[in-house]
C-alpha cells in the first residue's frame, strides 16, 4: 500500500548515537528518532482515563444513585454495578472507534497521516470531560463514558501505528518500553493528584475540586498530544487526511504482492489476541477487587489509602521495568522474557494467598509491578511484530477487542467472588487468586511459543519490482 515506512523505518537505525535512555525523555529536536516524541501522547491520554475511572466516576455513580434507582433491563444496580455497566460499555464504544479510525488512517500513505486523529481525538476528548463534569443521572454518565471513549480512541487507533512508522523492527520493544514508562507516569502521577483533589470534594459545599480534576487532566491532554503532533510531524506540514484509496497503478517490490494474497490476520495474532485477553483479565482482576481484598482479608479500616500506596508501589516498580524489558526484548527474543514474566505473574498473585497485612502486600506488589511492566511491554513489542506494515493501525485495534474481553471477563468474575464469599469465608478472594495465577501462566505459555525474536526487515535496492493496482 504505502511508501510511508520506505520514507522513515531507517530514522531510528544508529544505536550508539541514541540510547535507550536518550530516547525516554522527550527533545524537540531529535523528533520521530526519539522514542518519547512517538509516545508522548499516552502521558496524557491514559492520565484522563484513569484520572477518571478512579477518580472522579465512583462519586459520580453514587450522586447518580442519590437522584434514582439506576436499573438495566429491570434489574436495579448498586454502586459496583453501575460503574462495571459503565465501564464496559465504554470499552465496546472503544474498541469500534479504535478499529474504525485505525483502518481509516491506514489509507493515506502519506507521511504525518496519523497525526490529525490524535488532534482530533484530544480536543473531542477535552471537551466531552468538561461535559462529564456536568453529568448527574446515569443516562447522562452513559452518554459522557460513551463519547469520551470515541474521541479517545479516534486518536488511539491510527497512534498505535506510530511504533511501526518510525521504528525498525529490531528496536520496537525498546520503544514499547518508552511508551508504556509514558502510559504508566500518566496513569500514575495524574491520578495521584486527581485523587487528592477528590478526596477533598462534596457536591454541595466543594464541588471546585471536580473542576481542579477536570482541568487538570485537559491540560496535560492538549499539552502532551501537541508537544508529539508538532515535533513528529512532517516538514510538510499536517494536512487533511486523504482517506480513498488511489486507483491508479503504484510500484511495489515483488516481495510485496506475496504479501498481499496472505490472510490480513495470521493465526499467531489470532493466538496473540487470545493470550493477550488472558493477560488483561489477570492484571484487571487485581486492579478492580484490591480495594474489597485490603478490607475484607487485610482488615484495613481505611482500605483507600492502602490502595493508593499499593498502587504507588506497582507503578514505580512496573515503571523500572519496562525499559529494561524493551531493551532485553531486541536483545535476547521476547520468548524468554515472557517465561520470565509469566513466572513473576504467577509467583506474586499466589502470595496474595499468605498476606494478612498491608506490608506484606506491599511487599508482593512489588513483584506484581514486574509482572506488570514485562507483560505490558512484551505483549506491545509482539503486537507489532505479527501485524502487517500495510493495515497496521486496524491490525492492533483488536487488541482493544482483546481488553474488553479480558476486562469483561474480570468484571463478571465478581458476582463468582460475592457467591462463593457467601459460601465460606474470603473464598472467593482465594478463588480470584488462582485465577489471575492461572491466566498469567496460559498468556505467558502462548506467547513464548509465537513471540519468538524480533522480526528483521530486510530491504535490498536489487529486489525486483512490479506494477500491480492499488488494493482497494
Amino acid at each position: 500500500m504505502s511508501n510511508r515506512n520506505d520514507n522513515i523505518s531507517g530514522e531510528i537505525s544508529d544505536t550508539t548515537r541514541w540510547s535507550i535512555f536518550k530516547r525516554a525523555l522527550p527533545n524537540r529536536r531529535s523528533k520521530s528518532r526519539n522514542f518519547s516524541n512517538l509516545s508522548l501522547y499516552a502521558f496524557g491520554l491514559s492520565g484522563v482515563w484513569t484520572g477518571v475511572g478512579t477518580g472522579i466516576l465512583p462519586f459520580k455513580v453514587l450522586e447518580a444513585l442519590e437522584a434514582g434507582q439506576i436499573e438495566i433491563l429491570g434489574y436495579a444496580l448498586d454502586k459496583n454495578g453501575a460503574l462495571g455497566m459503565l465501564s464496559l460499555l465504554g470499552l465496546i464504544v472503544a474498541a469500534a472507534a479504535q478499529l474504525g479510525a485505525g483502518s481509516l488512517s491506514d489509507r493515506d500513505s502519506r507521511l504525518g497521516s496519523r497525526l490529525p486523529y490524535l488532534l482530533f481525538g484530544a480536543f473531542g476528548l477535552a471537551v466531552i470531560t468538561v461535559y462529564f463534569g456536568f453529568a448527574t443521572s446515569f443516562v447522562t454518565l452513559v452518554i459522557a463514558i460513551m463519547a469520551m471513549q470515541m474521541f479517545g480512541n479516534i486518536g488511539q487507533g491510527p497512534a498505535n501505528a506510530l511504533i511501526i512508522d518510525h521504528v525498525p523492527a529490531s528496536q520496537r520493544g525498546q520503544a514499547a518500553g518508552v511508551l508504556n514508562l509514558w502510559r504508566l507516569l500518566g496513569a500514575g502521577s495524574v491520578t495521584v493528584i486527581v485523587l487528592q483533589f477528590m478526596a477533598r470534594y462534596d457536591a454541595e459545599e466543594s464541588p471546585q475540586w471536580l473542576w481542579y480534576s477536570i482541568a487538570l487532566m485537559i491540560t496535560v491532554l492538549i499539552l502532551s498530544t501537541l508537544w508529539m503532533v508538532l515535533v513528529v510531524r512532517p516538514s510538510s506540514g499536517l494536512f487533511i487526511p486523504n482517506l480513498k484509496r488511489s486507483k491508479a497503478p503504484v510500484k511495489i517490490k515483488a516481495a510485496a504482492v506475496a504479501n498481499a494474497v496472505r490472510p490480513r490476520i495470521s493465526g499467531s495474532y489470532v493466538a496473540f489476541l487470545v493470550a493477550l485477553a488472558f493477560a488483561i483479565a489477570a492484571m484487571s482482576s487485581m486492579q478492580i477487587y484490591a480495594l474489597f481484598f485490603l478490607q475484607d482479608v487485610v482488615g484495613l479500616e481505611n482500605p483507600a489509602d492502602g490502595a493508593d500506596l499499593l498502587v504507588i508501589v506497582i507503578v514505580f516498580a512496573a515503571g523500572l521495568t519496562v525499559l529494561p524489558a524493551g531493551y532485553l526484548s531486541d536483545r535476547l527474543g521476547r520468548s524468554s522474557l515472557f517465561v520470565v514474566a509469566g513466572v513473576t505473574g504467577v509467583f506474586s498473585s499466589l502470595l496474595l494467598l499468605f498476606v494478612d497485612s498491608i506490608g506484606p502486600v506491599l511487599a508482593v506488589g512489588v513483584v506484581v509491578g514486574i509482572a506488570v511492566g514485562l507483560f505490558m511491554t512484551l505483549t506491545w513489542a509482539v503486537a507489532n511484530d505479527l501485524v502487517n506494515r500495510s493495515s497496521a493501525a486496524k491490525e492492533l485495534g483488536y487488541t482493544s477487542f482483546a481488553t474488553l474481553a479480558g476486562s469483561a471477563l474480570a468484571r463478571f468474575a465478581g458476582i463468582g467472588i460475592d457467591e462463593l464469599n457467601d459460601v465460606s469465608e474470603n473464598l472467593g478472594y482465594k478463588a480470584i487468586i488462582i485465577s489471575v495465577a492461572v491466566s498469567f501462566a496460559l498468556s505467558a505459555v502462548i506467547l513464548a511459543k509465537i513471540g519468538g525474536n524480533p522480526a528483521k526487515e530486510k530491504s535490498s535496492e536489487f529486489e525486483p519490482t512490479v506494477t500491480v493496482p492499488a488494493p482497494d
